[in-house]
C-alpha cells in the first residue's frame, strides 16, 4: 500500500489532501489564529512587526475567536487597532 503525500508542515507531518490539513490547523487553532492576524497586520501596516505590535496581535487574534474566526473580525479588529490608525503614511 503507497501512503499519499500531498503536503509536508515544517515540524515534519505529512497531509494527504485539504480534509487532513483542515484538522491538522484545527488542532492548532490558536496558533493558526495568531499566525494568521500577525500577517494579516504586516500586510496592512506596510511594515514588520516590533516587540509592541504583541498586544495588538493577541487583541485581535482574542477578539477574532470571540467571533467565531469569521475573517471579518480579523479586518474589523485591524483597521480599528491603534496600530493601524495612528500609522505614519
Amino acid at each position: 500500500m503507497v501512503v499519499r503525500k500531498d503536503g509536508e508542515l515544517p515540524d515534519g507531518r505529512t497531509f494527504a489532501g485539504p480534509a487532513e490539513l483542515r484538522a491538522i490547523l484545527l488542532s492548532r487553532a490558536g496558533e493558526f489564529r495568531r499566525c494568521f492576524a500577525e500577517k494579516l497586520l504586516v500586510y496592512a501596516l506596510g511594515r514588520g512587526l516590533e516587540y509592541y505590535d504583541a498586544c495588538a496581535v493577541e487583541r485581535i487574534a482574542s477578539a477574532t475567536e470571540a467571533a467565531g474566526d469569521r475573517f471579518s473580525a480579523v479586518v474589523e479588529q485591524i483597521v480599528t487597532s491603534p496600530a493601524f490608525r495612528e500609522r505614519e503614511s
